[in-house]
């Protein structure tokens, strides 16, 4: 049966927005609707909105979607990550930002409030005990301590599971598992973890089973508890790999859903038996690592799962669970999207998903099972609806050595005879890559008449270990040589042409922006760095990352103690060889790439005489968290391009 599809057209949803090419004013602009979920007896909808900037939670009517309440907390405190507790209550984080510091911060807080607004009340935080006049933070007890949900299933005395980490600068203290009743915040103790950064699973009767964490030497540590037993027994570090992940306990309490590339290069989903240790092979990409999967409603089992090899891909798994059919079904009705299910009804009737593309910001859809229908609920972006934008196409070639590198394309639809392109260097280098969808910075630069390439470079996650490890100790020398590779493949193919190409990129990518054009000096024009690390001698000395219980041992993992290869792979060093303008934005309060980085660029260029642009955020950290700010930014970057490069 196919789907049949409707829309609810209400003036709340889908505003009107005039026609407007302000690309930098669009593109930075937030979100109308975000974070859509359906309550367990699907009467009502829930979404984050911004409300004076800041992010507040509306509740609907399913049926009418009319709005029933909300809860804006008013001052500098907003909405983070929330979760229904039962069919008339959520609980959220509470975040906070400050008037000298954009970027929306956790301090532990949990939060409890009713669809309508009623029985608002701070349940866990540093502030309880303190009840104040005319506020509506009311709390029982204080804890200067970190919240995490752990399980969100209400039991039968009102209280959800969530993990305690007492405060310090590191978070490296082990945390207690605690129950909370999330109507009047009081807690009961459930014994501590074993490890620091943990995190902790349950099996099917809510009950800790799994806890994985780090620990001082960057090395994943897994505890297991038997249904019997009160102490925490650890799995010996040869029975898993090193990508090891839980991600369910199966409904049975028998065996655990695990992401893992035991035994292999690439990282699958395995079963493991909780009693003996066996590992049985669930799926695996032969070449790309496994991004995601998609759990049952009950959380206790896996039906599908999604790889990124390019465009992204979908595997279902089974065909037993009702969620694989409605899956399937919603893969169906969009077939060139990437679709994902927020939340569903208690009884499988009632589904919400997000659809969303490299053309497409998002758009929310409730499906009903029973009467095979798609209702529209509302566009991420409306702003942004009607607007034509850029496609994205994945690329792949050859490195310097031969090494296969996988990237993306964006090509503008204001194409010339000069070429000019923009090279966009994601940020990591560990741990993080470039996917297929939809990117603002991406389609600013598109829409401003740039062909704009990605690269997935040695280092990068999602090509399987040896493709991560290849990059250690080589962020200023081979992870370079493959964006330098990828530059020369594009212009070779005809989407750009040496010396009208920007470099531009965040973190590790302004890292990139200015070792890569000291490296290729006469490929490069023009760079855009932004929060960047430009000295890595100072990384183990500034920052948050030393400051991590693991913080060394990954820095030793990752850039090593080599001085001379520190400082050969320090951009601060090879201002001499630079012969493109650099554009430097830094944010003052940054704690990853701490403002002394930029300082020491900016020193080595005055000394050298080499020309450069500074913008500096007073009130931003690592990154632009504010609309206002990042409309500044994409603004700048806009016209600095437009100074720089021939169109």
């Amino acid at each position: 049966m196919s789907l049949l599809v409707l829309s609810l057209f209400s003036t709340l949803l889908l505003p009107s927005v005039q026609a407007n090419d302000n690309w930098p004013a669009l593109l930075a602009q937030n979100p109308s609707f975000f974070d859509f979920t359906i309550s367990p007896d699907g009467k009502h909808l829930a979404a984050k909105i911004f409300r004076d900037g800041r992010r507040t939670l509306v509740f609907f009517d399913s049926a009418t979607m009319q709005t029933v309440g909300s809860a804006s907390m008013g001052g500098m405190k907003e909405v983070g990550e929330y979760h229904w507790v039962n069919n008339e209550r959520v609980v959220f984080q509470l975040v906070e930002s400050k008037a000298w510091e954009k970027q929306p911060l956790y301090y532990g807080e949990l939060f409890g409030v009713n669809i309508d607004g009623s029985r608002s009340q701070l349940l866990f935080g540093y502030q309880a005990g303190d009840e104040k006049a005319g506020s509506r933070l009311k709390v029982r007890e204080s804890r200067r301590a970190w919240a995490e949900f752990i399980d969100t299933e209400l039991d039968e005395d009102d209280q959800i599971l969530i993990m305690s980490t007492p405060a310090d600068k590191v978070g490296a203290k082990t945390a207690e598992i605690l129950k909370i009743n999330v109507y009047t915040g009081q807690t009961i103790g459930q014994g501590k973890v074993p490890v620091s950064y943990a995190n902790v699973l349950v099996d099917s009767d809510g009950k800790p089973r799994v806890v994985t964490g780090t620990n001082k030497k960057d090395e994943t540590e897994v505890y297991i508890r038997s249904l019997a037993a009160k102490e925490w027994t650890e799995l010996p570090q040869q029975l898993f790999g090193s990508t090891f992940a839980p991600i369910a306990v199966t409904k049975d309490n028998k065996s655990l859903y695990v992401f893992d590339n035991k035994g292999q290069d690439k990282t699958g989903v395995f079963k493991l038996d909780l009693a003996s240790g066996n590992y049985e092979a669930v799926y695996t990409d032969p070449l790309v690592d496994v991004t995601m999967v998609s759990r049952t409603a009950d959380l206790r089992s896996v039906y599908g799962l999604r790889v990124d090899d390019g465009f992204p891909a979908y595997a279902l798994l089974t065909s037993a669970f009702e969620e694989a059919k409605v899956f399937k079904k919603l893969l169906a009705a969009f077939p060139s999207e990437q679709v994902t299910i927020t939340s569903s009804t208690k009884d499988g009737k009632k589904w919400l998903a997000a659809v969303s593309s490299d053309i497409n910001p998002g758009t929310y859809y409730l499906y009903d099972h029973e009467k095979v229908s798609l209702t529209k609920l509302a566009d991420r972006n409306p702003h942004l609806t009607g607007k034509t934008m850029a496609m994205m196409e994945p690329i792949k070639f050859p490195s310097f050595d031969g090494k296969e590198i996988h990237g993306y394309l964006t090509l503008t639809e204001q194409q010339s005879a000069t070429k000019p392109m923009v090279v966009l260097v994601h940020g990591g280098p560990h741990g993080v890559r470039d996917h297929w969808g939809f990117d603002s910075e991406v389609q600013l630069l598109a829409k401003s008449g740039y062909n704009v390439l990605q690269v997935n470079y040695r280092g990068s996650d999602g090509y399987g270990a040896e493709y991560k490890a290849a990059g250690y100790r080589q962020w200023g020398d081979a992870i370079q040589k493959d964006i330098i590779a990828g530059t020369e493949w594009a212009i070779a193919q005809g989407h750009g042409k040496a010396g009208n190409v920007c470099i531009m990129g965040g973190s590790f990518g302004g890292y990139s922006v200015v070792q890569a054009a000291t490296i290729k000096p006469d490929l490069y024009r023009c760079g855009v760095a932004v929060a960047g690390i430009y000295d890595l001698a100072l990384m183990s000395k500034l920052g948050d990352i030393p400051r991590l219980g693991y913080g060394k041992a990954y820095l030793q993992k990752v850039i090593g103690d080599d001085p001379a290869q520190l400082a050969a792979f320090s951009p601060v060093n090879r201002i001499e060889q630079l012969k493109a303008h650099l554009l430097i934005a830094h944010g003052r309060h940054d704690e990853r790439a701490p403002m002394e980085h930029a300082t020491a660029l900016t020193e080595a260029l005055d000394k050298a005489g080499k020309p450069y642009e500074w913008l500096e955020f007073t009130d931003e950290t690592h990154g632009f968290y504010s609309e206002s700010n990042q409309q500044l930014y994409f603004t700048k970057v806009q016209q600095y391009l437009a100074q720089h490069l021939t169109k």
